[in-house]
């Protein structure tokens, strides 16, 4: 993500907590594609991502968070819940038709908190310089396969990736 965005994690028993605060964009993708299938592989299926204080998403952001609800899936089991959802991103995920892929949890009157009261979450290494066209790609091809009315959206985006 970018300068302005931090990524913290940690593991609470089996779950995966995420907590992005800023504007979740393409330039930290690679890193939180990287962390997950990292978790995944050590048997970790349930993920939840904290958006309290994220005040936008971009489509890779989405389509990211897309490919992680669809890997788990393909294993057979486990979860991504998006969590203290501001409108504005419920807007976003519900015009995507991503709310039918995992759960989008809008922010209530009191904000989701992980399970373990005062649990340290540590930042995850973003490398602006890490964004590629490959993960960008991914991303985009995912949102399309949650929903084939994305194909259109998107489809100079994926011209121009593919071209390049």
């Amino acid at each position: 993500m970018s300068a302005s965005t931090t990524v913290s994690v940690a593991c609470f028993g089996r779950e995966v907590w995420i907590r992005v605060e800023g504007r979740a964009g393409f330039q930290g993708c690679p890193s939180l594609k990287k962390f997950t299938e990292a978790m995944i592989s050590r048997g970790y299926r349930d993920f939840s991502v904290d958006l309290a204080v994220c005040e936008h998403m971009d489509s890779t952001f989405m389509g990211t968070l897309t490919g992680i609800s669809q890997k788990l899936r393909s294993l057979g089991g486990g979860s991504l819940r998006t969590l203290n959802v501001s409108p504005r991103n419920v807007e976003l995920f519900e015009n995507l038709g991503l709310n039918h892929l995992f759960a989008v949890e809008p922010v209530g009157d009191i904000p989701a908190t992980t399970t373990v009261p005062g649990a340290k979450l540590l930042p995850l290494p973003c490398d602006p310089e890490a964004a590629n066209r490959e993960v960008v790609l991914a991303a985009h091809q995912a949102l399309i396969a949650a929903n084939p009315d994305n194909a259109e959206r998107f489809r100079d985006v994926l011209d121009y990736l593919k071209e390049n």
